[in-house]
C-alpha cells in the first residue's frame, strides 16, 4: 500500500469522526461541537483533493 493510499484511508478515518461528532452535537444539542465538527470535515475534504487529483492523472 503507497503512502497517498494510506493518507485517504485516514483522512477518511477523520471524517467519519467527525459525522460521529456532529451527531453528539446534535443530540446535546452544542452548536459549537456541531460547528466544529463541520469545520474539521471540511478541512479534511480539502486536505483530501491533492491526493484524489493524482489518482485521476
Amino acid at each position: 500500500m503507497d503512502d497517498n493510499r494510506c493518507q485517504i484511508i485516514g483522512l477518511v478515518g477523520f471524517i467519519i469522526a467527525g459525522l460521529i461528532f456532529v451527531a453528539a452535537g446534535i443530540k446535546f444539542g452544542d452548536p459549537l461541537t456541531i460547528s466544529g465538527s463541520v469545520v474539521w470535515i471540511v478541512s479534511c475534504l480539502v486536505w483530501m483533493i491533492p491526493f484524489v487529483r493524482s489518482k485521476k492523472d
